[in-house]
């Protein structure tokens, strides 16, 4: 899978999904920073589903209808870094190519999924 990992997601997450042959792009080095409508642009136009921690993507793909290749959300607060790397993966080697096309909610015993509403294309 293409993946397009945010700025704040933990570095070994972004290093295990590399390991197991996942194709992960982030933010490069000296544009942290960078508005979230312009890295899930960016990740769109890539075709890359989002990996992220922030909750205002979803207010980006639902209510603002900005066009996105999928979105993962990591929501898992009280995990110890070593727990969400196993657990991310574990999602994404369970869902795979279901992560395109929707929101996907990662929670410690759930697995949120919800397709996105006709989306706007930016120009």
């Amino acid at each position: 899978m293409r993946f397009f990992a945010d700025e704040n997601l933990e570095q070994p997450i972004i290093e295990r999904l590399v390991r197991v042959g996942h194709d992960v792009a982030a933010v490069p080095s000296g544009q942290e920073g960078t508005t979230d409508p312009v890295v899930l642009a960016v990740s769109a136009a890539e075709n890359r589903v989002f990996l992220t921690n922030d909750k205002d993507f979803a207010e980006l793909v639902f209510l603002k209808r900005q066009a996105a290749a999928g979105v993962v959300l990591v929501r898992l607060p009280r995990f110890s870094t070593p727990a969400k790397v196993d657990r991310v993966l574990e999602v994404v080697a369970e869902q795979g190519e279901r992560l395109l096309g929707v929101f996907t909610v990662i929670e410690a015993e759930t697995t949120r999924r919800r397709p996105f509403l006709s989306v706007r294309r930016e120009t």
